[in-house]
């Protein structure tokens, strides 16, 4: 409370201090406005300073009320008209706020700050031709006034005055002396009025004041490079060079420019010298290559990262980070089993890091290693219980290696941690459906593959899959008709798809169209498959046609796949299934 009273006391003996200023406008003839009296005046102080205090405290509504109580005492006060114009506009009210402070304007001309608060509420409104004009009164009464003589410069720019903004960024440099910050705002501006020999003469009127500052050459080189000045780009950069030879951004700005000019080989050499230097931080050369190498790349942009990775492993040889980028280099430009033995031995220093244990495995699911992708995933998992692509890659690598039973006991507790993510949960149910279907559970596989179906129903390998194992067991081949025939749909041109939908229709004792679609599939690249060329031998001997069939037997013969009754059939040349 004692607080409060000695605001009260400061504010009354502030406003008792200031002579009180009334509307200039005189309702009768010559009569002077009626003064205040002493009891008014300490009335309006008083309801004036409770009104700041219930602001401090962020009362709005409440401090407006005790202002416009202040205002009824004496309306033409201009630090109430003023106060309440500050209120709504922090109210959001900035019609209502632009007239009270054109009030507080009137009242009091020499005060700037009430000037200051009229070009603000102008300029939050759009009426930039009244902020222009209170910040000219403003300067003209404040010439040495750096803010506003800047805000000014600005007022003039976003009314697209860029003259006149050019004029007062000039008083500016007069008054703060060049800069850096000064000269590119300038050149901006003379570059959008397509002065563009007027904007390097400010870059170089910066480096003529001083010629030492490599980074003034930097500005300009980059303003020439954006105006496509070549010449002048090249000869600023070189400069850059003659000041700072062993200036890593030096050498990684020129390779930045002779990569926009299209030079790409001169822009790899300009940045293998920036990698090779010692003083740029590891971070910062990392970043830039990863905004240099970013999207897809072709193979020469490969081979480069691998390139420039190798240097920062040789420059920084104790650093993990530079190790790590060495290793992912190699990983994408396929050396999965170099890239392998880095990775293997830094998880065994720290086998914490998720993100390299990732990587090793899938060098591992690349190389078709499925034994050790088995035993890493297993190790992984071992660190990270809850990640679900250990558990994913160990179920996988179990049943290549034909341990189901195991494959289907990864593969059922991984799927539990799969979180947001439909793409890895539809692998899990697709894998698991084939593995279910190795091991006989059918009613389980089917169901998988149902699951797999209901998260992508465009999944082509699954349709197949489904829609064979369904023709093999001679169950539902209506729905396995109709899942053939949308995985051909999907993959046209697939030799599995067509052989599947082929013998879906001989099951359903369709020989004749079962026929037109092997004979697709054998075009397509079956010709080379035990199982295409067996089916086709199969549809033949349906139709009658043995001695064709024995033909198709016998090539499948020489296949890797077929079936065990393939012997019989070709010995009694009779179809057995």
């Amino acid at each position: 409370m004692k607080l409060i009273k000695n605001i009260i006391v400061q504010c009354l003996m502030l406003l008792l201090a200031i002579p009180l200023t009334v509307s200039a406008s005189v309702p009768l003839g010559d009569k002077k406005p009626k003064q205040p009296t002493e009891q008014q005046k300490f009335r309006q102080a008083d309801l004036f300073a409770q009104a700041i205090i219930e602001r401090e405290k962020s009362n709005y509504e409440e401090a407006l009320k005790l202002i416009d109580k202040a205002l009824g005492v004496i309306p033409s006060d201009a630090a109430a008209n003023y106060e309440k114009a500050r209120l709504l506009l922090q109210m959001g009210r900035k019609d209502e706020a632009l007239g009270f402070a054109e009030t507080a304007v009137e009242n009091d001309n020499n005060n700037k700050w009430y000037k200051v608060l009229h070009a603000r509420i102008a300029k939050e409104m759009g009426d930039y031709k009244t902020y222009v004009k209170d910040y000219e009164t403003l300067v003209e009464q404040y010439p040495n006034d750096i803010n506003f003589v800047q805000e000014l410069a600005f007022a003039y720019y976003y009314t697209n005055d860029l003259k006149n903004a050019i004029k007062y960024f000039d008083r500016m440099e007069e008054i703060m002396g060049m800069n850096e910050g000064l000269t590119t705002q300038k050149a901006d501006l003379y570059n959008k009025m397509g002065k563009n020999d007027m904007a390097v003469a400010e870059y170089e009127k910066l480096i003529k004041h001083n010629p030492n500052e490599s980074r003034y050459y930097v500005l300009l080189a980059e303003y020439a490079t954006k105006t496509k000045d070549i010449d002048k780009a090249i000869w600023a950069y070189k400069k850059v060079l003659e000041l700072n030879p062993d200036d890593p951004f030096a050498h990684i700005s020129l390779a930045d420019f002779y990569r926009q000019q299209g030079n790409s080989e001169q822009s790899f050499e300009e940045l293998k010298e920036g990698m090779a230097n010692k003083e740029l931080e590891l971070k910062t050369k990392v970043n830039v290559l990863v905004s240099y190498y970013k999207g897809e790349l072709d193979d020469e942009q490969k081979q480069q990262t691998l390139e420039l990775s190798e240097i920062l492993k040789k420059v920084h040889p104790d650093d993990a980070l530079a190790e790590t980028f060495y290793a992912s280099m190699l990983y994408e430009n396929k050396k999965y089993e170099e890239a392998y033995k880095i990775f293997s031995k830094m998880v065994e220093s720290e086998g914490v890091n998720y993100p390299v244990w990732e990587q090793l495995l899938f060098c591992d699911l690349y190389l078709n290693d499925y034994n050790r992708l088995a035993t890493d995933s297993e190790k992984a998992l071992e660190f990270f219980p809850s990640y679900p692509l250990p558990w994913f890659f160990a179920g996988i690598s179990y049943a290549q290696n034909k341990q189901y039973e195991k494959a289907i006991d990864r593969l059922e507790k991984g799927k539990e941690f799969v979180v947001n993510n439909n793409a890895l949960l539809e692998q899990f149910y697709s894998s698991l459906g084939d593995a279910y279907n190795q091991v006989g559970n059918n009613k389980a596989a089917y169901d998988a593959f149902d699951k797999t179906l209901k998260l992508n129903p465009q999944n082509s390998i699954v349709l197949n899959n489904y829609a064979y194992y369904l023709s093999l067991e001679k169950k539902g081949l209506d729905k396995a008709a109709e899942m053939g025939k949308k995985a051909i749909e999907l993959d046209p041109y697939n030799n599995n798809n067509l052989d599947t939908y082929a013998w879906v229709l001989f099951q359903q004792q369709k020989y004749h169209e079962a026929l037109e679609w092997i004979k697709k599939a054998y075009d397509n690249g079956g010709d080379s498959s035990g199982v295409v060329n067996e089916h086709y031998g199969d549809i033949l001997y349906k139709l009658g046609k043995t001695d064709e069939a024995l033909k198709y037997w016998k090539a499948a013969k020489t296949k890797k796949e077929h079936s065990d009754l393939l012997d019989k059939k070709i010995k009694e040349k009779m179809f057995y299934e």
